[in-house]
């Protein structure tokens, strides 16, 4: 068979249609279902404590904890489509903003002040112009904005971003000293982060006067619930069987409780099924779908790091498991010398590497030395070879030598 006629193949196949998946939107990690399983505790609390606001009541902060996974954003976003639906008045406001994905300050400000029409550039203004003609505008409207910072963690989980993460959340949380009006802000904070607490500054944490709700891991026979209440609707009879959706439970609910992870499982191994025209979806297209996913999940996290978090990861596979910061930053300057790029100091390395310890490829340990005080231990989280292979995809960084 030639090229053209394996090309052709494929495309009839595609234009036959799926033969297993009937509805493949509920298979989407941003699909919020009528029904979220083992999750009414929470979602009652969230509801209850936002509901003032449909009488223009502000309502308390709001913190919400729990690891990837464990059904926080589809939970918060559910409650907030219903309070949408529900609001009659147009100076209620609901703004959702994913921290991480916005990436600095200004952008997070930036889609505030797209949320309530507010014209802002995509740069030229001070961060505090952006933050003055927000709050200008909620006074003099008399707006009652619910504001939800999803991965708020993000804003402040590193040494660089603490600073200007603290005074963002301190000057939301303050705003009603600021205004002096029937307008307000109501925050919603959501976090993988357990530690967040830890990364706010005193004047931020004495500010919010917020509740909290937790988010479990979900155990394996939840995430069984949730696989087969999304598979009844994803699959045409017969498709499934109890094993598949079983070892998917176990690969997930045994490492991390991640609904997110089984659904998206479950979406692979029933493409990898469909690819090969099979009757129904077997324990070897999970199998496969789980290595795929872990092997996709490091090169993107390697292959979209910066040139300088790069040389790091290089540097820490070229020395022994648990060398410290110091021996690192020696042969990262080395490295950068080789290859004539400006090396960054010490400092920053440091914030890189806790970085990178943060995104789950390295392993950074705080080892306490007695009299010799404290020092941090490196080492790589992921495969060796599998880093050196994806950094020398980088066409500056080819020519690296351990």
């Amino acid at each position: 068979m030639d090229s053209s006629d394996i090309i052709n193949k494929i495309f009839e196949n595609a234009i036959r249609g799926p033969r297993l998946i009937k509805n493949g939107e509920v298979l989407k990690l941003d699909y919020i279902p009528d029904n979220i399983p083992h999750r009414t505790e929470q979602l009652q609390k969230i509801a209850q404590i936002v509901a003032p606001i449909i009488n223009k009541t502000k309502p308390s902060n709001l913190f919400i904890y729990g690891k990837t996974g464990t059904g926080k954003t589809m939970v918060t976003k559910s409650v907030i489509n219903n309070l949408e639906k529900r609001k009659k008045d147009s100076k209620i406001v609901i703004c959702y903003v994913n921290s991480r994905i916005s990436g600095t300050i200004y952008r997070v400000l930036s889609e505030i002040a797209t949320s309530l029409e507010i014209k802002i550039p995509f740069t030229g203004l001070s961060v505090s112009e952006v933050q003055k003609r927000i709050f200008e505008y909620l006074k003099e409207n008399e707006i009652k904005l619910l504001l939800v910072l999803d991965e708020i963690d993000f804003l402040v989980n590193t040494p660089l971003k603490r600073n200007a993460g603290n005074d963002l959340l301190y000057e939301l949380t303050r705003y009603g000293s600021y205004a002096n009006s029937d307008s307000f802000i109501s925050i919603i904070g959501i976090s993988n982060d357990i530690k967040f607490r830890e990364y706010l500054e005193s004047r931020v944490t004495s500010s919010l006067h917020d509740e909290e709700v937790f988010f479990p891991p979900y155990s394996v026979n939840e995430l069984k619930d949730i696989l087969k209440e999304r598979a009844n609707i994803a699959f045409i009879d017969g498709a499934i069987t109890d094993d598949v959706i079983n070892l998917i439970a176990a690969y997930t609910g045994g490492e991390h409780g991640d609904a997110r992870r089984a659904v998206d499982m479950l979406r692979v191994a029933a493409e990898l099924a469909e690819r090969e025209n099979a009757e129904k979806i077997e324990t070897r297209h999970v199998k496969e779908a789980s290595e795929n996913m872990e092997r996709d999940k490091v090169n993107e996290a390697i292959s979209s790091l910066p040139i300088q978090e790069k040389l790091i990861m290089f540097t820490i596979t070229s020395l022994n498991e648990g060398e410290n910061t110091g021996h690192i930053y020696i042969k990262y300057l080395k490295t950068c010398k080789e290859l004539g790029i400006q090396p960054l100091t010490q400092r920053r390395i440091s914030a890189i590497i806790s970085e990178l310890d943060t995104l789950g490829l390295i392993n950074a340990s705080l080892i306490n030395r007695g009299r010799y005080g404290r020092s941090k231990k490196i080492s790589l989280a992921v495969d060796k070879n599998t880093v050196i292979k994806i950094i020398k995809e980088d066409e500056s960084l080819k020519n690296l030598k351990l």
